[in-house]
């Protein structure tokens, strides 16, 4: 079960990379995956985002990097 969790995290993670302009950004300027959960979890911790593109863009915003339309 553990296994199958970790295998699908790495899928959603490749999907991201591959769709997503905004994580590509991100994970470009916050190049540690330690990083970029850390600041998400503190974000989503004291913050409740309608969704993935505003936390997404929320953060791109604090970053000073332009946003993709």
């Amino acid at each position: 079960m553990l296994a199958s969790l970790i295998i699908l995290a790495f899928l959603v993670h490749t999907v991201l990379q591959w769709f997503d302009q905004c994580y590509r950004l991100l994970r470009e300027e916050l190049y540690s995956r330690k990083t970029f959960f850390n600041d998400l979890r503190a974000l989503t911790r004291y913050v409740c985002f309608d969704n993935w593109q505003h936390l997404m863009e929320f953060l791109l915003d604090g970053l000073n990097i332009p946003i993709p339309r």
